[in-house]
């Protein structure tokens, strides 16, 4: 993800009404640890827990949690490679998950004191970017699709259902792409039939070919402002992550999201134990706790992503969860893939990126 981003979740505390407290069932609970370890180091995305979640940890544990957020995949893989991070928990996304664990920098997680990660949709427990989970538990997942304005389009026939909105030239510097090199390219690869993770020559110059063509279409390449562009309806149609696309549509009530007939990315944020942390017990209780279904559920519910728990959804608001947009069934999920990690391929994106944006 491009460095220059910020989270796709800044801008949740601004557009999210506060939603009821959690209501903590009766429930079996871990024994804590010895009084001498009881503080747990977190390092999270701003604004991507439910407010009650940390107190009611801290009243059942007895744990003191320390809390810090970062805002890109960059900034936490410079804290943990600089050797100057303490923390029991990280969140990365995706494939910055298997870069890690390539490092040395995350701990092999022992199933059996997770007792609640059965509860994982089968899909997640196994992929790409973590075969078999081995060093992540999945935390909330969403995809990047199109948030648009319906008032843009004459009737719902006319709505978008695929990437080729942003050719169109009527809505003329009223779209908005990515600045996200492997999101955006990717795009214009699955537009033509190939992967997000092609690093093949001739479709990639070919994918690039296609963007400079719309380039003159686009009014920015932006993921830090497309919440508000959507929601003021600067934007007529975006390129949007999916919870992004949620707040701005509870701002305006025209805004409308929609995953493309061909396919998007898929990216999932997980639970990672680094391989330094100091308290290992509490954070594999924290983990435990937040895989529990009523937290899971109103967790998903405030941030606006998707819970990959299944035992999870029942607390999960009834809208939301028959969204299939936010919720996709099998046959979109097809069609549909992780972005991973392309290794030197990586440079060549970088590469056909710089053109992009100076051409």
């Amino acid at each position: 993800m491009s460095s220059s981003r910020i989270s796709r979740r800044d801008f949740l505390a601004a557009t999210l009404a506060a939603p009821a407290a959690l209501t903590l069932g009766a429930c079996t609970q871990t024994r804590g640890p010895e009084p001498s370890d009881r503080q747990l180091n977190i390092f999270n995305w701003a604004d991507y827990l439910h407010p009650d979640a940390i107190p009611e940890f801290e009243r059942r544990y007895g744990i003191r949690v320390v809390y810090d957020t970062f805002a890109s995949n960059e900034t936490l893989l410079a804290r943990m490679q600089g050797g100057g991070s303490r923390y029991d928990i990280v969140v990365p996304t995706g494939y910055s998950v298997g870069y890690l664990a390539r490092l040395g920098l995350l701990k092999r997680l022992d199933k059996d004191r997770l007792p609640n990660f059965t509860q994982i949709m089968a899909r997640l427990q196994d992929p790409a970017y973590d075969p078999g989970c081995r060093y992540s538990v999945p935390f909330m997942w969403g995809s990047t699709g199109i948030g648009y304005n319906r008032s843009a389009f004459a009737s719902p026939a006319e709505e978008p259902r695929d990437w080729s909105v942003f050719w169109q030239s009527r809505l003329a510097r009223r779209l908005t792409l990515l600045d996200d090199a492997r999101e955006t390219i990717g795009m214009a690869l699955k537009q033509r039939g190939f992967s997000y993770n092609t690093t093949e020559h001739e479709p990639v110059v070919q994918a690039v070919s296609d963007l400079v063509a719309q380039k003159p279409l686009t009014m920015a390449y932006t993921s830090d402002q497309v919440i508000i562009q959507l929601a003021s309806g600067d934007s007529l149609a975006s390129m949007v992550y999916s919870g992004d696309a949620y707040q701005a549509a509870r701002s305006n009530g025209n805004v409308k999201y929609v995953i493309p007939e061909s396919g998007t990315s898929i990216w999932v944020d997980s639970w990672c134990i680094p391989r330094t942390a100091p308290h290992v017990d509490n954070a594999y209780l924290w983990i435990n706790f937040m895989l529990e279904p009523e937290i899971a559920g109103k967790t998903a519910n405030f941030v606006g992503y998707a819970t990959p728990n299944l035992a999870a959804r029942k607390f999960v608001e009834p809208d939301l969860l028959a969204d299939r947009n936010l919720y996709p069934q099998d046959e979109m999920l097809e069609k549909c893939e992780e972005i991973g990690d392309i290794g030197p391929g990586t440079f060549f994106f970088d590469r056909m990126w710089t053109e992009l944006k100076c051409s």
